[in-house]
């Protein structure tokens, strides 16, 4: 598709406030090494390297700022900034938010840190997706059989309505000042959620199958065999 480039700003929410219980190491999974450079690093470097940004937020756990600031301010551009995360994810986007001034054509994206393969291509198609729309995700098609466990035994689901969430999601700016900051039905868990329950239709955009979010030590290892892949198509 044509490159596309937005008419008013963009900018980018980069949560890196996770502590990585999961993957059963001594640091969080953000700063674990994929071909000799942190997946915090790799992801940041996807948006720089993309180049349609105004700015970049990073979001940064408190008890790793300056590790976070030591690893990520020298590629930081004058108007990029590392910011003190919370104890939620959406506590952390809001954290990252309180920092833009938001306009109506306005468009934010927010990333998961340990996504390290986010290409060009999808980050343009999101981004055409969300100013049209006003919310759209990343997100991957399913392929395989569904299953629900009930109590007498599974129930098959409809595959071809079965999608995978995935990071970016975007937002256009006069949706995202709409949205209330507190609710009574419990804390979203990402912005997707946080939209739907303000009863905002969000709007799929297929995801590169290269996406994958790190969060066991296996990933690990199919990210290294993923990454020679990914940059052919980046």
């Amino acid at each position: 598709m044509k490159s596309w480039f937005p008419s008013e700003n963009l900018y980018i929410l980069l949560l890196s406030g996770g502590t990585g219980t999961r993957m059963g190491s001594s640091v969080p999974k953000q700063f674990l090494e994929l071909e000799g450079e942190s997946l915090l690093l790799h992801s940041l470097r996807s948006f720089l390297d993309w180049g349609k940004s105004r700015s970049i937020i990073l979001v940064s756990h408190p008890e790793y700022m300056e590790r976070t600031e030591r690893l990520c301010s020298p590629y930081l551009r004058e108007r990029d900034r590392i910011v003190e995360g919370r104890i939620t994810r959406h506590g952390s986007t809001l954290a990252g938010l309180d920092c833009l001034r938001i306009s109506d054509a306005d468009l934010v994206l927010v990333h998961d840190a340990a996504r390290p393969f986010v290409s060009a291509a999808d980050l343009d198609r999101l981004s055409v997706a969300a100013e049209s729309y006003g919310v759209s995700t990343l997100a991957d098609r399913n392929y395989e059989t569904v299953l629900e466990e009930e109590p007498k035994g599974i129930r098959f689901l409809d595959r071809d309505k079965i999608w995978f969430m995935k990071t970016p999601q975007a937002i256009r700016g006069d949706l995202l000042k709409s949205l209330p900051r507190e609710s009574q039905e419990g804390e979203p868990t990402d912005l997707c959620t946080w939209a739907q329950k303000s009863g905002i239709p969000v709007k799929l955009t297929e995801s590169h199958p290269y996406n994958i979010k790190v969060t066991r030590p296996e990933d690990l290892e199919l990210a290294a065999a993923l990454y020679p892949l990914f940059r052919k198509v980046k």
